[in-house]
């Protein structure tokens, strides 16, 4: 008996410590300071490490001549810069980037949105297309290019020998998409482009017009509004917010795009298109230059850095984007 009650009485104590301990852990973390620490500590190391480390990495290496041969650097402050600025392929490859990143992000918005209107209407079939629109975007960017470099090759690529089939041109007469004129293999990448990543944007913009009410088409149709009226005054204030961070988002990412331009192009012999990530590539690892091709990535990280202030401050998309 005195057992089985010293046991109940060690059972209540055990309870009654137990409860006081997960109080007093409670209590700790219910600490704003604690949690903040907790939370945010964490995920500033991460960053630190992930992104901050490499950035002030790269800025560093700019600033020293490097041999990717040898483990010595020299110091030479902002001469790989200047060298930079007195390079014509320099600027030939800045020009490229601009025109390869604006077209891109434009008509990446421009037919993601279309693509999106269309899904978003019921047709015979819809749910055939929508996979097979869906697949380019799913397949990886650098297989994806191995599949552009095998279509666009010149003598026996698939493209030009639809091309030949059709008559449009013939065996002697054979386009050079991606070895020849420079705006030619810019045209074929920003077109191939388009058709992996437009399909980005439909996605988010399909997604937001499910959220718009049919009331508000049905009461436009009754006021005799035509379809184009029906898009300005209903849908594009709906998708609005969705294309203010698309822009940007497709923005960047084009303007730093490598392995798709690189693997479908291959930097191809005559250099007929080079844009800034494929240049700062050449230089550090057939040139062996590394310092000078670190200062071409922190002049991106400089120019997308401005882009993003200056959009964020005249877009305001902070004001447009809420979550609903």
């Amino acid at each position: 008996m005195a057992s089985s009650t010293r046991d109940g009485v060690e059972t209540v104590a055990s309870k009654v410590v137990g409860q006081s301990r997960r109080e007093s852990l409670e209590e700790f973390l219910s600490d704003r300071k604690i949690m903040a620490f907790i939370t945010v500590v964490p995920a500033t190391l991460m960053f630190a490490l992930i992104v901050a480390a490499p950035i002030v990495w790269s800025v560093v290496a700019s600033l020293h001549s490097i041999n990717a041969l040898s483990p010595a650097w020299e110091f030479v402050g902002l001469g790989n810069y200047v060298e930079l600025i007195g390079e014509t392929r320099f600027w030939e490859s800045f020009g490229y980037n601009l025109v390869w990143a604006f077209s891109t992000s434009v008509l990446n918005t421009v037919l993601g949105t279309a693509v999106a209107l269309l899904l978003n209407q019921n047709f015979r079939f819809k749910r055939i297309l929508t996979p097979v629109m869906l697949f380019p975007y799913l397949v990886p960017s650098a297989f994806f290019g191995y599949i552009v470099m095998w279509i666009t090759t010149q003598q026996w690529g698939l493209l030009n020998q639809l091309l030949i089939a059709s008559g449009l041109i013939t065996s002697e007469n054979v386009v050079a998409w991606f070895t020849g004129d420079p705006w030619t293999a810019m045209a074929t990448l920003v077109g191939v482009h388009n058709w992996k990543f437009s399909i980005f944007v439909a996605i988010l913009v399909y997604a937001k017009l499910q959220g718009i009410p049919d009331d508000l088409y049905e009461a436009a149709i009754m006021s005799g509004a035509t379809k184009y009226q029906q898009f300005r005054d209903i849908t594009l204030p709906y998708i609005k917010n969705v294309l203010f961070i698309t822009v940007l988002l497709r923005g960047l990412w084009n303007f730093n795009m490598f392995d798709l331009i690189w693997v479908a192009t291959n930097g191809n012999p005559i250099d007929s298109l080079i844009t800034l990530p494929v240049y700062a590539y050449k230089i550090g690892f057939q040139f062996q230059e590394l310092g000078k091709s670190n200062a071409v990535a922190t002049t991106l990280f400089v120019v997308l850095s401005v882009v993003g202030i200056i959009y964020f401050k005249t877009a305001k998309p902070s004001q447009e984007v809420r979550v609903e």
